[in-house]
């Protein structure tokens, strides 16, 4: 059954919700893998990664830049993660239009952050509804493959499942920018396949 709430007043609902369960949740002490991102990873239910309680914790918060997924991870290895699902860069890329040598640069920033023995997936910037945004994002994701690869965090591509020819599918988001549930799902299934290896 689909909603008859639009979707940005959805979103803005469920980012309202995750702000304040985020608030109350425990620290991530006793936490396997914590994620760290914007609204895309706020709004994904990995709970569903893990069968045990705060086994995964999500730090990610709707709005966030890189600079502010730096503080996320800072925040979560001081209580003791390990393991990460790491997403982010559509804000800067595409809300504040940053220049790609910017986002390298608070990329780089935010890798620096990581803890050297930790693990991590990084999750590559999806495709928008909007066509001529893909070389921006081919862009900043190619510099960001590299950068990942040099500091030996693994790389997640989801365009090829959620997106066609640099456009997302239309069954892949409600607002041509965050994911529907079913995205989410490709999403889960990606990474449970890559923890798994």
């Amino acid at each position: 059954m689909r909603s008859n709430i639009a979707a940005h007043t959805r979103r803005f609902f469920l980012d309202a919700i995750a702000q304040v369960v985020a608030a109350v949740t425990p620290a991530p002490t006793g936490a396997i893998i914590a994620v760290v991102g914007d609204s895309l990873a706020a709004g994904c239910p990995f709970r569903t990664l893990s069968c045990r309680r705060f086994k995964v914790i999500n730090l990610a918060k709707g709005g966030a830049r890189l600079a502010d997924i730096a503080g996320q991870l800072d925040r979560a290895q001081r209580n003791g993660a390990r393991r990460f699902i790491i997403d982010g860069g559509l804000n800067d890329l595409l809300g504040a239009a940053a220049p790609i040598l910017d986002i390298e640069r608070d990329f780089r920033g935010m890798l620096q952050v990581l803890d050297p023995g930790a693990s991590a997936i990084f999750t590559l910037m999806p495709y928008v509804a909007q066509r001529e945004a893909a070389p921006r994002i081919d862009a900043a994701n190619a510099i960001i493959a590299e950068l990942c690869r040099e500091r030996g965090v693994e790389v997640l591509d989801l365009n090829p499942y959620v997106s066609r020819n640099g456009v997302r599918r239309a069954e892949m988001s409600d607002d041509g920018l965050h994911f529907t549930p079913r995205a989410n799902a490709v999403w889960i299934a990606a990474l449970r396949e890559k923890l798994s290896d």
